[in-house]
């Protein structure tokens, strides 16, 4: 999830509403790209025919709209299920409850700028990343920055971020900021840094970009932060993966081989731009794989408590 602790929880209240009652049918997601020529394979979910996704239902990541599923890493999930020959069906909750719902058998897939971590690694299989989520600089269109902001260049200006954000602390540790401001919501720091009452802003920033795409006429941008070891939370790049369980390595090993053909085939920039994430920098891989040692070796075999040999869907995705 995003490095804050903030929630859209009115957000997820309305999907919740306009999901429920929904038929099986209305909640398929829309395939992206033509079925596989293949027959399908035989994987076991919890719904035959359908793969369910835990997920917040927080844009721009994942939602449903008009009973569709929609949302960048959602799409992704349905795009690779049009493949195997599933549709993919929405299970909208809590962030908090979706790791459970994968390891109580309730849902086959989560996913929603969800993050590496050797403590995941430990509970389910996790996915190759689909993308690279850093950190950004909300400003204004006319500020001389374009393909990254060195963490420097905030020297002698006021920062806006959110209440609770894990970079705060290396935002206060830069020398000469002048003042460090703190919203308890995006609306809140976007509308001071477009008034010029806050120079910058570093901010969920799928959230802002998903803004900007609501509201193209607003005079802002956003440029990644170049990256500096000395404030790894503000300028450093995280893996966004999907979480399966560890009972289920066939279906794993499906999706897996998905998500190698997100890349090829350049899926996942697609739907990353249609929902507002259209930097490259999103698809750029930090140098250091922490991943290495703990669920990969250096050639992507997979390691830890659910190691095994992958079965080779590759066809499938031919």
């Amino acid at each position: 999830m995003p490095h804050s602790t903030m929630t859209a929880w009115s957000s997820r209240r309305d999907i919740l509403r306009r999901t429920a009652g929904l038929g099986v049918g209305a909640l398929a997601g829309s395939a992206i790209g033509r079925p596989a020529l293949a027959a399908a394979p035989k994987l076991k979910t919890v719904e035959d025919g359908f793969i369910t996704i835990a997920m917040s239902g927080t844009m721009p990541v994942t939602g449903v709209k008009d009973g569709q599923i929609t949302g960048s890493d959602a799409e992704m999930v349905a795009a690779i299920a049009s493949k195997l020959g599933l549709q993919a069906k929405p299970a909208v909750m809590a962030w908090s409850a979706t790791i459970q719902a994968i390891r109580s058998g309730r849902a086959d897939i989560m996913c929603g700028d969800m993050g590496w971590s050797a403590t995941r690694a430990n509970a389910m299989l996790l996915t190759d990343p689909i993308y690279f989520d850093g950190n950004y600089v909300t400003m204004k269109k006319d500020k001389p920055f374009t393909d990254f902001i060195a963490v420097g260049d905030m020297s002698g200006h006021s920062v806006g971020s959110g209440t609770g954000y894990s970079y705060v602390p290396d935002i206060k540790k830069i020398p000469g900021i002048r003042d460090v401001r703190l919203y308890d919501n995006v609306d809140a720091s976007v509308r001071d840094v477009l008034a010029g009452r806050t120079d910058f802003a570093v901010l969920d920033s799928m959230t802002v970009d998903y803004m900007l795409l609501q509201n193209p006429s607003l005079e802002l941008k956003q440029v990644p932060i170049r990256p500096n070891t000395e404030y790894p939370n503000l300028s450093g790049k995280g893996r966004a993966v999907m979480g399966m369980s560890m009972e289920n390595p066939d279906l794993f090993d499906a999706v897996n081989a998905g998500v190698k053909w997100l890349w090829a085939s350049k899926t996942n920039a697609q739907l990353l731009a249609k929902n507002g994430m259209t930097s490259p920098d999103y698809l750029v891989a930090p140098e250091q794989d922490p991943r290495i040692g703990v669920d990969r070796d250096a050639h992507g075999a997979i390691l830890g408590p659910a190691a095994h040999t992958p079965k080779d869907y590759s066809s499938f995705f031919a």
